[in-house]
């Protein structure tokens, strides 16, 4: 058989297609001019429709947080600081939960105008980062030198990444803001080691703080490591040839992020603050721990999983059908599409260099790190050896990272293919096609019998695949006498997800292998080769996002805040209060979104010493309930999904279209109270001993883990405490006793900012009943006043502006040496040495 001729170089330039006669910034801008199309094709709804990402969840939260932080503000006109609301009061600002002023400067500018071209609706900003993504991701692989079509193909995988298009749905907006500057700040890393010029540099320091102020620090950690691996990589190229070279790149980084962390300050002093008072660090003062282990690996990914970077559906998909390993569960999926898998491997088998080993290494690492206490004896070193690394949980959130490897190392696998092509080695052609054709060949084979086969399929595999451990249990509980025939129909909607990506990743599969043995056979040019291959990138990635695109209807969002029955009795009931929400309504934020106190509600980041008292008293007093605990916290309603037993509560109001009812606790403390006598202990479990005994009142005991500097003595009947003021941020008490005694105030203790005056000399506040304050009021008539004043809070403002104007000097300064501007300013020529930084 006679091989075709192949064109020669001079005659395929001859023969070019349109896209590649077009200047690199017009194809640039065409490359981009499709990410949007695919961005709002991808959220059609949200764009055109004004509809939600989703009508619960983190997104209901964050909105409660929001709106409840925004009323504080209207209300008081002071920064939002301390939130009354959850938890019975916790900082809003060191958590992060709430910002009073926004000073990502560049991002406040930017994403506004950049909305614009969405239509601006009211979710569409998370739309733009999406879009942002991809084209951070675009320029960084231009800047390695990819052409514009692989440099689309990174763009692409990286923007609908299943993983990260799952993060607006669950309401994670910080988090995917955090995950689209990461191709930025690389971009501008290289930039800065390859150049190294003031306006790559200034630049660098802003991404930097940008990347910072996104407030996801578990993400915003995960992307230095990124950086610091890539600055890593460079000291070893350059140490031996041009140490000085490798110096002078870890002074400008390490400069860099010095400016950009002076930028995100406001912040980031807080949440270093407050960071060992939280569940993540040791809760009281100066402490340096961490997360538990066990609760920080809670979802650490399963080597098994690594079958859905080809199947995503094959452990089901999204709750209730996936059966997987991971645990306690997850809802989307980490596939980055079967194309850039394939690619990379390409890539890694045929094309290794410095490039390729460096995203390779930093691949497999992302894996291990993923993998959790499934790796422990690597993942424990990092737990304990990497400053803040044990603060975070989740080590499967690492795994967004791989949709920004794999898909470079995916473009040089591309590249690979193209570039053999046209060099024509006719050698290493052959082998390659021979692979070609086996792999299609075993893939379609493999494709008929999924077709014939299926029923059997479904009988060899459904005896030990499609349930997860410990859900027959489940079953029998919910089902009963029907469990068989629950656990038969789940088996099978689990089966029908994995088939149908089964059979997508072979058809996909082959018509990636026909496509490139097309292309190596000349029956396409290399034009239309790579718009296949994106076009099957796209639908691959599109099949699979559109089953994590849930959009709701704004109104169905709105209706989540409608004041119930229930919201409405409470919030006509006088005087300070707390409620307890039973059952699946404690983590319930709603409360918090119509000014209803709480002693739930859902943080990721809570005051640890508040978690420990809830893990280890609220449920183990004499009764169900520990009244001691309810009481001091001045708990005076309890909301019931359902009913109570016993007769410890008054029933005062029943929803019966919800089925909540309100029972309202007779015995609930006021805000602050004068007690009898104090008790010293050392240890909070002490203190957790006297809370839990049936003995301990709390109306007239208090007990205290420090030494009163001076006695107190029980109140007479003539003693009295009213709250004059009560502000989120100031508290004012007017006493009168006749002779010292010791005043609790059920608001929480955190001595980070809150601070007491009697009279307006500063007293001390001490921790009370583990999670309390009070004071030693002396005798007389007296105005007692509470301040929250974290002085952090006010230097981080100011470090924050003075970061953004040391960067924008660099910036200006930058702008000014470079020769087109200086140009434009006609100000003469300029010798081209002053580009070099």
């Amino acid at each position: 058989m006679t091989k075709p001729k192949r064109p020669r170089p001079e005659q395929r330039r001859a023969t070019a297609s349109w896209f590649a006669s077009q200047s690199p910034s017009t194809q640039g801008i065409i490359c981009i001019a499709i990410l949007y199309i695919l961005a709002i094709l991808l959220f059609r709804d949200i764009v055109f429709n004004n509809m939600a990402f989703s009508a619960g969840g983190d997104t209901a939260a964050a909105i409660s947080f929001e709106h409840a932080g925004k009323s504080i503000e209207e209300k008081e006109g002071v920064d939002v600081l301390w939130m009354p609301f959850f938890f019975s009061g916790m900082p809003t600002f060191g958590p992060v939960a709430y910002i009073p002023h926004n000073v990502s400067y560049v991002q406040k500018v930017a994403i506004p105008i950049i909305d614009f071209v969405f239509l601006k609706g009211r979710w569409t900003w998370l739309v733009v980062f999406y879009f942002l993504g991809g084209v951070f991701m675009f320029l960084l692989m231009r800047e390695l030198n990819f052409d514009p079509p692989l440099a689309l193909f990174g763009a692409i995988a990286f923007m609908m990444s299943p993983y990260a298009i799952g993060l607006a749905g669950e309401g994670h907006g910080s988090k995917l803001m955090a995950l689209s500057y990461l191709p930025l700040v690389f971009w501008l890393t290289h930039r800065v080691f390859e150049r190294r010029t003031a306006l790559d540099y200034g630049l660098l320091a802003a991404a930097f703080g940008t990347l910072l102020l996104t407030n996801h620090m578990q993400i915003v950690y995960y992307a230095f490591m990124v950086i610091g691996a890539y600055l890593l990589y460079h000291v070893v190229l350059d140490a031996r040839k041009q140490p000085l070279l490798a110096i002078a790149k870890t002074a400008l980084l390490a400069s860099a992020l010095l400016i950009g962390l002076c930028i995100a300050s406001y912040i980031y002093l807080s949440v270093h603050e407050y960071a060992q008072y939280s569940i993540r660090g040791g809760g009281t003062t100066g402490a340096q721990g961490g997360l538990s282990w066990d609760y920080a690996t809670n979802w650490s990914w399963n080597p098994w999983e690594i079958i859905t970077l080809f199947i995503p559906g094959f452990f089901g998909f999204q709750l209730p059908y996936y059966w997987g390993p991971i645990e306690p569960w997850t809802n989307s999926t980490v596939y980055v599409g079967l194309l850039p898998v394939l690619l990379a491997l390409v890539a890694v088998i045929y094309a290794r260099n410095k490039q390729t080993w460096f995203f390779l290494i930093l691949t497999v690492l992302t894996l291990l790190i993923s993998f959790g206490r499934h790796f422990a004896i690597f993942y424990e070193l990092l737990f304990t050896a990497l400053p803040f690394f044990n603060k975070f949980r989740a080590p499967a959130m690492i795994l967004h990272l791989i949709a920004f490897t794999i898909p470079i190392l995916a473009a040089y696998g591309l590249a690979y293919l193209i570039t053999l092509h046209d060099q024509i080695n006719e050698q290493a052609l052959a082998k390659l096609r021979k692979v070609l054709f086996s792999t299609l060949g075993a893939v379609g084979v493999l494709l008929v019998l999924a077709f014939i086969l299926k029923s059997m399929m479904f009988d060899s595999l459904s005896g030990s695949l499609f349930l997860k451990q410990g859900e027959i249990d489940q079953f029998r509980q919910q089902y009963g006498s029907k469990t068989p025939q629950a656990i038969s129909r789940v088996k099978e909607l689990r089966f029908d997800i994995f088939w149908k990506d089964y059979v997508k990743f072979l058809i996909f599969a082959a018509t990636a292998l026909g496509t490139v043995l097309a292309y190596f056979y000349q029956k396409i040019r290399t034009s239309t080769f790579t718009a296949l291959i994106l076009v099957l990138l796209a639908a691959d990635l599109f099949i699979v996002d559109t089953k994590l695109v849930d959009p709701k209807p704004n109104t169905a969002l709105e209706q989540v805040f409608q004041p119930d029955a229930t919201v409405s009795f409470l919030k006509q009931q006088p005087g300070l209060f707390r409620v307890l929400p039973l059952g699946n309504l404690f983590m319930d934020n709603s409360f918090a979104y119509h000014g209803i106190p709480s002693i739930g509600g859902y943080s990721p980041a809570k005051l640890k010493i508040y978690q420990a008292v809830l893990d280890s008293c609220l449920y183990l007093g004499p009764n169900p309930l520990n009244m001691n605990i309810l009481n001091m916290l001045n708990v005076q309603y309890l909301v019931v999904p359902g009913r109570l037993q016993g007769s410890l509560f008054e029933m005062v109001n029943n929803d019966p279209a919800k089925g909540v009812v309100v029972y309202r606790n007779p015995h609930a403390l006021p805000r602050a109270f004068f007690v009898d006598s104090v008790v010293t202990v050392e240890r909070d479990g002490e203190v957790f001993r006297f809370l839990n005994s049936g003995a301990m009142d709390v109306a007239r005991t208090a007990v205290l883990q420090q030494k009163l500097a001076s006695p107190v003595f029980p109140p007479d009947t003539n003693a009295h405490v009213a709250i004059k003021e009560y502000a989120s941020r100031r508290i004012e008490i007017q006493t009168h006793v006749s002779q010292p005694a010791l005043m609790v105030l059920s608001e929480i203790y955190y001595p980070a900012g809150w601070k007491a005056f009697v009279d307006g000399n500063e007293t001390e506040i001490y921790r009370t009943n583990s999670i309390l304050r009070s004071v030693v009021v002396p005798a007389g008539v007296h105005s007692i006043v509470f301040a929250f004043d974290p002085p952090l809070y006010r230097l981080g403002y100011i470090l924050s502006n003075v970061g953004w104007g040391f960067a924008l000097v660099f910036i200006l300064f930058g702008l000014w040496r470079t020769p087109a501007v200086r140009t434009r300013l006609r100000r003469g020529p300029v010798d081209s040495s002053v580009n070099a930084g």
